[in-house]
């Protein structure tokens, strides 16, 4: 069985798209987002190649067998930061506590 839920929710929020919105824009319901996210169901054909186009990148990535780009690890700004040695930003939330 694949596993694609991580990477789906992980693209998705890269986009800074809610599970409604991707919803919206597919034509399908917010829960069967969230299926596909869980891994409790997986999107067909159709529905894999235009979550392709919205997230802006190959089917083989969104099922995991294409490594992520250098560009993919950089974008998440604790990656960037754990890279460079850099302090997480200010006023966000650490261990439950404002900074």
């Amino acid at each position: 069985m694949i596993r694609i839920g991580e990477q789906l929710k992980y693209y998705r929020q890269q986009k800074q798209l809610t599970q409604k919105e991707v919803a919206e824009k597919l034509h399908v319901t917010p829960q069967t987002i969230s299926k596909w996210e869980l891994d409790k169901s997986y999107p067909d054909l159709d529905q894999l190649s235009r979550l392709s186009q919205l997230y802006g990148k190959k089917v083989d990535v969104l099922l995991g067998q294409g490594k992520p780009s250098f560009f993919d690890y950089l974008m998440g700004a604790d990656n960037f930061r754990k890279s460079y040695g850099l302090p997480a930003k200010r006023g966000v939330e650490k261990d439950g506590e404002n900074q």
